[in-house]
């Protein structure tokens, strides 16, 4: 169920509400016995009860933090190194292939930094999403024409490496986070 303000909020009205009720129960117990004890027994029944809303909602965020943790510590660490092992190799052979002078890069160094990405976009285990866009990225670097599409399929690689991650938040197309 979908409901327009935070569930927080929602714990702390259902929780006061239930506090005036036990309190207005409890007056109206004492007020049949003795009308100060009702006061008196009214007053110690809506602390306790704040009392225990408050253990409820310390609890419901200890369970919060811990699951929030926990979700951190669950994704495959070393498939999302290798994806940005991968993604540095790539991009260090796209700076070799379009370098910013001419002359840049030396073709020693250019064959050296595509050995180096091949062989980490060639590693074992590397999530099959980052393995096709690295691919993808290698084939548009190889052709050496268009360095706008080169940058194009190393962009789509890098979405793809932030998508192998298990707590990645997409907050829209163009803002990454």
């Amino acid at each position: 169920m979908k409901v327009p303000f935070p569930p927080d909020s929602l714990l702390c009205t259902a929780g006061g509400l239930l506090g005036v009720c036990v309190a207005a129960l409890g007056a109206g117990a004492g007020f049949l016995l003795d009308a100060w004890w009702g006061v008196g027994a009214g007053l110690i029944v809506g602390v306790c009860v704040f009392l225990l809303i408050v253990r409820t909602a310390f609890l419901l965020c200890s369970l919060h933090m811990r699951e929030t943790l926990g979700s951190l510590t669950k994704g495959d660490a070393e498939g999302e190194a290798a994806a940005l092992m991968v993604l540095h190799a790539v991009a260090l052979y796209e700076g070799a292939v379009f370098p910013l002078r001419p002359g840049g890069v030396k073709p020693a160094e250019r064959e050296l930094r595509r050995f180096v990405a091949y062989r980490f976009a060639a590693r074992e285990g590397l999530p099959q999403l980052v393995r096709v866009a690295a691919a993808e990225a290698l084939g548009a670097i190889e052709q050496g024409h268009d360095p706008k599409q080169a940058q194009a399929a190393v962009w789509t690689l890098n979405e793809a490496v932030r998508d192998c991650r298990p707590d990645f938040i997409h907050l829209n197309n163009d803002q990454p986070s």
